[in-house]
Order: C-alpha cells, then sequence, then structure tokens
C-alpha cells in the first residue's frame, strides 16, 4: 500500500529547485504531497503531478498565520487539519531552516521529520548566537539527516550532528530529460551556467579565457545566469578583452541545448568567504549526462559530481593558470573529449539517476516512519 510523505519548503517552489519537485514525482512505495508556507509562482507548475498546501498568499504584506504559527501559537489551523488529513508517514524537508520549521510541523502532525541539507545551509558560517543556537536544536530534535554528499555530511558532524542520525544520499537527475545526441558547435565553445555570485567563480573563468584568446580566436564562452555580480563580471570581461555572451537566465530545454551543443562546461567553483560551497552540484551532473567534459575547481562537493581525469579536470581553486591549461587540453584534443564525456554519461547513469535514487531514499523513509 502506498504510504504518504510530506514534503515541506518554506516557498514552494523556487525554480531552480527541480529536483526537489523530481525526487517527490519519481517515488514508488511513496506518494509526495507538497507544503509550503508562501507560493513561488516560478517553478509551482513543476508540483502538478501532486497537491500543494500552501499556508498563506504571496500577495500578502504580512501573514500573521506564518508568525503565529512560528511562534507555536497554532496560526494556520486551517491549513494544519489539511496536512492532518493527508496522515504523512513522515515529513520531509529540504535545507536546513526548513527543516527547524518543519520540526514545529512534525509537533502538530505527530510525525517524524528528515530533512535534506544542500550546500550553503549548512557550509555557511553563521555570525550569529541564535543561528548557532538553532542549528543545535535542530540537529537535536530531528529523526534524520540526509547530506548530498561527504563534504556535506563532513559539516553536519563539524555543526553537531549526530552520527547516528547522518545518512549520505544524493537526489540524481531525471535523466529521461538528457538524451539529445553530443553535437559539438563548429568553432569551439565553453559554457557556463550558474548564478553570478562569489561562489561560482565566474572571475575565474574569465581571467582563464583572456589566457586563451591568442591560442583561440574563435573561442566562443557563453554565461547563463545571473546575480549580483553580473555587471561587475561584464566589466571584466570588457577590460580583458575577451568573447563573452551573457545571455541571462535561460530554461531548463534552452540549457540543456547548449550543453549538448558545448565542447566544454567550465564552471570553477570556489569556497565564498562567508563558508558558502557547492554541496553536489546538479548542473555538473547535468553536463555529464549530456557527454560534456567538466573542468573546475577541486572545491566542495564537486570532486563527488566529476570523477577527476575521467570525466573531467579538477584543479586547486583560484588556480587560473592550471584552469587554462585544462580548457587548452581539452579543446585541443577531440577524441580525448569524447571519451570523458562518454564516461560522464555512464558515471551519472550508475550513480546520479533520480529513479535509482528514489528507491534507496524509500528506504530511509521505511526506516524512519518504523522506528517512528
Amino acid at each position: 500500500m502506498t504510504q504518504e510523505v510530506l514534503v515541506f519548503r518554506k516557498q514552494l517552489l523556487p525554480y531552480s529547485e527541480t529536483f526537489i519537485a523530481d525526487q517527490g514525482k519519481y517515488l514508488d512505495r511513496y506518494h509526495a504531497s507538497f507544503a509550503g508556507f508562501t507560493a513561488d509562482r516560478s517553478g509551482l507548475h513543476l508540483l502538478d503531478f501532486s497537491s500543494s498546501k500552501i499556508l498563506g498568499d504571496t500577495s500578502e504584506q504580512f501573514n500573521w498565520s506564518k508568525l503565529l504559527f512560528r511562534m507555536g501559537l497554532m496560526g494556520g489551523s486551517d491549513w494544519i487539519r489539511q496536512l492532518k488529513s493527508i496522515d504523512p508517514a513522515l515529513i520531509h524537508a529540504h535545507f536546513l531552516k526548513d527543516g527547524t520549521e518543519a520540526l514545529k510541523l512534525g509537533h502538530y502532525l505527530h510525525k517524524p521529520v528528515i530533512t535534506t541539507l544542500h550546500g550553503h545551509d549548512i557550509t555557511k558560517r553563521e555570525k550569529k548566537h541564535l543561528f548557532k543556537r538553532d542549528r543545535q536544536y535542530f540537529f537535536r530534535r530531528v529523526d534524520r539527516v540526509i547530506a548530498v554528499s561527504d563534504y556535506i555530511a563532513q559539516h553536519a558532524l563539524a555543526n553537531g550532528c549526530p552520527e547516528h542520525k547522518l545518512v549520505k544520499h544524493s537526489i540524481g537527475i531525471d535523466l529521461e530529460r538528457f538524451r539529445q545526441e553530443k553535437n559539438e558547435s563548429e568553432h569551439p565553445s565553453i559554457l557556463f551556467v550558474g548564478r553570478l555570485v562569489e561562489k561560482k567563480g565566474c572571475t575565474y573563468l574569465l581571467q582563464a579565457l583572456a589566457m586563451l584568446e591568442n591560442k583561440y580566436p574563435e573561442l566562443n564562452l557563453t554565461i547563463v545566469g545571473d546575480g549580483n555580480l553580473g555587471e561587475e563580471l561584464k566589466q571584466q570581461a570588457g577590460q580583458l578583452r575577451v568573447k563573452v555572451d551573457f545571455v541571462g537566465t535561460e530554461n531548463a530545454q534552452q540549457i540543456r541545448d547548449r550543453l549538448a551543443n558545448s565542447w566544454l562546461f567550465v564552471a570553477p567553483s570556489i569556497t565564498a568567504r562567508s563558508g558558502d560551497a557547492e554541496g553536489l552540484g546538479m548542473v555538473f551532473l547535468e553536463a555529464q549526462a549530456l557527454h560534456t567534459p567538466v573542468v573546475s575547481f577541486r572545491s566542495g562537493g564537486v570532486v563527488e559530481a566529476v570523477e577527476d581525469e575521467k570525466t573531467g579536470l579538477l584543479c586547486a581553486e583560484k588556480d587560473v593558470a592550471t584552469l587554462a591549461e585544462h580548457i587548452d587540453s581539452l579543446l585541443a584534443d577531440s577524441a580525448r573529449r569524447q571519451e570523458m564525456g562518454r564516461q560522464g554519461r555512464i558515471r551519472v547513469e550508475n550513480l546520479f539517476d533520480v529513479r535509482k535514487q528514489c528507491k534507496l531514499l524509500e528506504g530511509i523513509y521505511d526506516e524512519v516512519s518504523n522506528r517512528a
């Protein structure tokens, strides 16, 4: 008999969090319903396969129900009744602060709570004592913590997560969406996809590109994404006199088409000054799924997403000279690119197929719900 799991995210659902929707969609023995405080219309359609219970409306200037709920005063009683009617076996939250909110929900519903940690929610250094205290409370009360990589698991342990509550489990990607043939562009091409923020390291890619301009005059770099460093990066590209197309945000199909046509995917992520780093990096998996070799820094969970020397090339963070050398070596060797692309697809099929990963996740659900 199919059991229910209630997936909680404070905001349902940012378009960038397709992976949360996919994980719920491809469960087999469990059925996922979704709950959140507010709606994010950019990605809410991703949950059309299921039901979504929203506490408040994003148009409200001040959400009293949300405030009362957080204070433990039974705000949103109708919302709670709707969730009780689902009768979930457990609650699955994503990101640490959402997990803390889910603990209150678990109290009202008398259900166990598990939470997946993805990256910045556990790697960023919290300066305020209140946030540190919240982490201590969270790890003490939560029933199970899922880390998307060994890197995230290490940070969870360092921040007080009991070892017996911790399990490593990666979500994976929907490989059925990544079936188009590899079709490299006529001229050498590099693709970057990501937010234009410090952690993504785009500034180092521009520096590396400047080193390659003379050797590859027809080399094209396309940068997909936006962020607070967008204007600064455009100015840097102008100063370096490198040819870059800043195309802004694009939808998933457009990105897949670009990955299939690009010679290389280069995303030199770093550990930001705040401590924020890649937990795993879903776009690294997507590139490999489309037979596109990856070049990056050896940062955070990237070392688990990409197998160095087999599906891509990695070097130390901020080592621009070696980054340029790695890009050069793969641009110049089509046979090596093709072999790395082939190995990348195999790696993702073996380790990061969302359907296979959901079967493993259901084993975690079984353990937690049975113990409860």
